[in-house]
């Protein structure tokens, strides 16, 4: 039987997990939402989706979330969804998510599933077709977000400034005639250029390629993770990131104090940001004011061109010797980690983690009803 609400408090689901790549991250990101949400106004509620897609109950979450925890921390961030896995039958994740739903008596949900499934409109599709207020970027902005060949075609048309890069199909690729086109393009850019799965997060599946000979592997490499990938130039530079908020009350879009990462790795990848800790963060950003703000006028920019809400980080290039600033990609729902540079900024900005949490639940009762 579902315990009532406590008085006076909002429910507050936190929906984590997912048949995703990055499924052991969320277990991260969930348990600092579940510790830090303000106990005086919500009551965090777990809600688990399995690998296989189906939805488990509170008790069921927290049993899951204690048994995960528990483990080595490599093994659980290394533990998602491999390719060619089945989901649960449809009925059956159907079932699961209703009961899910009515053990929680969710007011509003927090997704916080990294990667396909929680992070590119999927998730959020299903609660806009059932009406449930949600944290963070709607159906269009999540999927947008999501996939990088849409993302950049977005910003190019906003001509917001941006690696070149050469987007490709599993098809054309198949196609000796398109694809040995699409090498003559990638060429062009000229060597060392990165090669990524055009729907993925947290550089799964990414390879830097210094020469011609390595293009064939890592496309095909980045053509297991999505059906499309893209090809960008190599540019040598520094890693800005910027978090960014829906604006309060119908106002602007705000941005945070910009945060820099220095790899520890040949660039950022899976394993650098969180399996080997090599990583360093800055935040603040040791930036001139000129650059610093113009990271913020271009993040918040960034932000309401593929039409966000609710949160996101924004992540830039920038050029050593030419000092341009280059709009890498956005984030649509960033990571709530111990490394996680998106709380880390506000908390700099003078926004900290339990404050900043209830700013974006209240943006989800803000959002006005699909069509109406």
């Amino acid at each position: 039987m579902t315990a009532p609400p406590l008085r006076g408090k909002k429910r507050v689901g936190v929906v984590f997990g997912g048949p995703s790549r990055e499924h052991g991250v969320s277990f991260l990101s969930a348990r600092c939402l579940l510790e830090n949400l303000p106990g005086g106004e919500y009551e965090a509620i777990p809600i688990f989706v399995g690998k296989d897609g189906l939805w488990h109950g509170p008790q069921a979450s927290r049993a899951e979330m204690d048994r995960q925890l528990a483990r080595p921390p490599k093994d659980l961030l290394l533990d998602g969804v491999k390719p060619g896995s089945r989901p649960a039958r449809t009925s059956e994740i159907v079932d699961s998510f209703f009961s899910a739903w009515h053990a929680a008596g969710a007011d509003v949900l927090f997704p916080i599933v990294h990667g396909t499934f929680g992070e590119d409109g999927v998730v959020q599709g299903l609660f806009e077709s059932l009406g449930v207020p949600y944290v963070g970027c709607g159906v269009a902005a999540s999927a947008v977000g999501m996939d990088k060949i849409f993302m950049k075609a977005a910003f190019a048309a906003a001509s917001l400034p941006q690696v070149k890069y050469v987007g490709l199909s599993r098809a054309e690729w198949k196609a000796p005639a398109a694809r040995a086109a699409l090498v003559t393009r990638i060429d062009g850019l000229g060597y060392p250029v990165f090669v990524k799965p055009s729907c993925a997060g947290s550089s799964v599946g990414v390879s830097k390629v210094r020469e011609a000979s390595d293009l064939a592997n890592a496309v095909e490499a980045a053509l297991l993770v999505d059906s499309r990938a893209l090809a960008e130039k190599g540019v040598d530079a520094r890693e800005i990131e910027c978090s960014v908020l829906e604006g309060g009350n119908g106002g602007p879009t705000e941005a945070s104090r910009p945060g820099e990462v220095v790899p520890g790795h040949e660039f950022y990848d899976y394993e650098d940001k969180y399996i080997d800790d090599d990583a360093k963060t800055i935040v603040p950003a040791d930036l001139p004011e000129s650059l610093r703000e113009e990271v913020r006028r271009l993040a918040a920019r960034a932000f309401d061109v593929i039409g966000g809400e609710g949160f996101a980080r924004v992540d830039f290039f920038l050029e050593r010797g030419t000092r341009r600033i280059l709009v890498n990609e956005i984030n649509s729902l960033p990571g709530f980690t111990p490394i996680s540079m998106f709380p880390k900024m506000w908390e700099a900005s003078g926004l900290p983690l339990p404050q900043l949490l209830d700013r974006l639940v209240k943006t989800a009762f803000r959002r006005p009803a699909r069509g109406r």
